[in-house]
Parts: structure tokens; sequence; C-alpha cells
């Protein structure tokens, strides 16, 4: 169920949750795929000889999918906020409203926040180790932080709307990866409208009219398509956040509750 850690149920719970509604989100989007939600239509005009297409989705993705994706990073992100809260409890201290993880652009804006009282009553080392993991050690990168995605995702689906996701094909190969709490270094995505061909059309056997040479490299993605995460598939891409949350965030408060 967890990554074995001496940390607060509360915390892991939340992280637990999260989890499950990305096994959910990986069933759905299984479902939806085998509907054949979409195809590859030929261009118009063009050279005769060769073959240019673009996938075509048949409908919109289905709204099912935003939620659960939304639900699944609202509490990902609440898991932070909730070790904040075990942390103020861990230094014997009184929790209060005001209490939350800050994320954080600039460092300015950080010392806004502890201003604000966001970690009263935390220990010193634990504030440090929160500074640390903030998106403006990035510099001009910072909304490619991974717990700035989450925060701006979060924010968006709690108080706006459902997050905006888009069905969409093409040749790719689809890699992501965090180096450091920074998304997608190396990640190839997969344009929406890109052009699938130009390829070679052949004869085909007797009777059978021609056929496309067609690189078997095609792929049909659910992407996101909100911000830095814009074009990216939504499964790696939550993958990518709980792995990071719970792997590398939540580990370096565990000498805290020991």
């Amino acid at each position: 169920m967890f990554v074995c850690m001496p940390l607060p149920s509360s915390v892991l719970w939340k992280v637990y949750r999260a989890k499950t509604h990305f096994a959910e989100l990986q069933t759905e989007v299984h479902r939806y795929f085998e509907t054949n939600p979409g195809k590859v239509v030929r261009e118009v005009g063009g050279n005769p000889d060769e073959y240019v297409g673009n996938f075509q989705p048949d409908g919109p993705v289905p709204g099912r999918v935003s939620i659960i994706m939304g639900d699944c990073i609202q509490n990902l992100r609440s898991s932070l906020d909730y070790l904040v809260w075990e942390l103020v409890l861990a230094a014997k201290n009184t929790p209060e409203r005001l209490n939350m993880f800050p994320i954080c652009s600039t460092q300015e804006f950080f010392e806004q926040q502890l201003a604000r009282h966001r970690l009263d009553g935390v220990a010193a080392d634990a504030i440090e180790e929160i500074k640390s993991l903030q998106p403006y050690h990035h510099g001009n990168d910072f909304d490619k932080a991974v717990l700035w995605v989450i925060d701006d995702l979060c924010n968006i689906n709690k108080h706006r709307r459902v997050l905006l996701t888009d069905l969409f094909g093409g040749p790719s190969d689809i890699e992501l990866q965090s180096i450091g709490g920074e998304l997608f270094g190396r990640v190839t995505r997969i344009k929406k409208n890109a052009k699938i061909g130009p390829y070679p059309i052949v004869d085909g056997p007797k009777g059978r009219g021609v056929q496309v040479d067609v690189d078997p490299k095609i792929a049909a993605i659910i992407a996101i398509n909100e911000g830095t995460a814009q074009n990216v598939e939504i499964t790696l891409f939550l993958a990518e956040m709980l792995k990071y949350v719970e792997l590398t965030v939540l580990p370096r408060f565990e000498r805290f509750f020991i």
C-alpha cells in the first residue's frame, strides 16, 4: 500500500487516496481507448504518391477522466499540507488554520508566506527542508518544478474549472523524467494536429489496390492541456507526480517523526 516510512498516517492516507484515483484513472483510460475514439484521416490534396494524414478524435474526452485526474492531484497536494500540520505537532506545538505547505516561485514570496504564519510551529530544520524544495530554486524554469505543477493544477481544479484534456495522435516516443524535481527534461511529446507522414504509397497484393508503408511508431494519447504539462500523456504525468512526492519529498521529513 505504502512505501514504508515513519510518517503520520494522515499524510500517508492522502497519498494512498491519490494512488487510488490514479488506478481508477488508468482503468478509465483503458476503457476509453477500447471504444476506438479516433482515427487517422488522409489530408486532401498533396502528392498522390504519398500519404499524409491527421489524427481526428470522434469527440471530446469524457469529463470523468478530468474529474478523476483532478481528484488525484488534489489529494496529492493535500498530503503536503497535512505534512505541515503533523510537523507542528511533532515539534510539540499547536497547529493553526494558517498552517500550510507553501509552494513559491520566488524567494520573496516564500518569505511572505512565512510572514503569513504558514510554517509557524514547524521546527527550524524542517522549514529549511521545505525551503530547499521550493520551485524558485529553478530560476526562470520554476513553472517546470514538480511541486509548482501540482499546486497550479490543484488550484485550477479546486477553484476554477475541470482540468482540460485532449485526445490526439501522431508519431512519437514518449519519455518522462524528473531530475532534481524539474519535470519534462527529456519528454518527446505528441503535438496536437501533428501531421502523420508523409509515407510512400506502394502497390499492394493483386486485387488489394495500394498500400501505405507506415512507420509503426504512431500513438494516440489523452494529454493534459494545461501550462507546462501541456501535451504530456496523463497517466505518465500523474505517475511522475506521485513518484516525486512519495519517494523524494516525504522521505526528507521522516527524521522529524522518529
